[in-house]
């Protein structure tokens, strides 16, 4: 088995540009841009080569049934640390963005990426969106579960922290119904009224 290192690097060059995307959307300054989308990358997204197709050249027979198949090859992963990005950001990892832009400007990037990765998945996302995921992070415990009441507590802390508007029940409720649609957070079956916070994201690629 032998691994496509050059299909890799594409990739990464990809997502890079995708992450400076994301970032400009989060309304980070533009010369800000290249040194946070590469501190972003190098603390939270992991990417595996996939495997490298075989150049042969040969005569091929088919069975008429079908039958025998083809060789299908190894796809490379992209793992999308969520759990790591909001700990670098919690610790001022980022060296060029401030503050008062970190709680919010890099969290709403990382859950734009994720959005993008899923193909099969698009939802507008806002700014409420990523302040509710930054406060469920906030006050997660040991197994990263979040109790709905507590939710609204965490927001209105974070507001009043950032010098922010708080956000309503209804704009929390909303926010959450995103983050659950693009799979940031999901229900755990034995905790009706928790969340769990998902820690990765990993998608395929070729």
């Amino acid at each position: 088995m032998e691994w496509d290192y050059d299909r890799k690097e594409e990739k990464e060059a990809e997502l890079l540009r995708e992450i400076e995307t994301q970032l400009r959307l989060a309304e980070v300054p533009e010369k800000q841009i290249k040194t946070t989308a590469r501190e972003f990358f190098e603390q939270s997204v992991r990417i595996t080569p996939p495997e490298k197709k075989a150049m042969v050249m040969e005569l091929i027979t088919m069975h008429p049934s079908g039958r025998g198949g083809g060789k299908s090859t190894k796809a490379g992963n992209i793992r999308l640390n969520i759990d790591s990005l909001f700990n670098a950001v919690a610790s001022g990892v980022f060296t060029v963005i401030s503050a008062a832009q970190a709680p919010w400007a890099i969290p709403f990037a990382g859950i734009l990426l994720w959005n993008s990765i899923w193909q099969c998945v698009k939802v507008d996302l806002s700014e409420n969106d990523a302040v509710t995921l930054w406060a469920m992070w906030k006050v997660k415990d040991e197994n990263k579960l979040v109790s709905e009441e507590d939710i609204k507590g965490a927001v209105d802390s974070h507001a009043q922290k950032y010098q922010r508007p708080t956000l309503s029940e209804a704009d929390i409720k909303f926010a959450i119904k995103n983050l659950s649609t693009i799979g940031c957070i999901e229900r755990p079956r034995n905790a009706p009224n928790k969340w769990w916070l998902c820690e990765w994201i990993a998608p395929a690629y070729r």
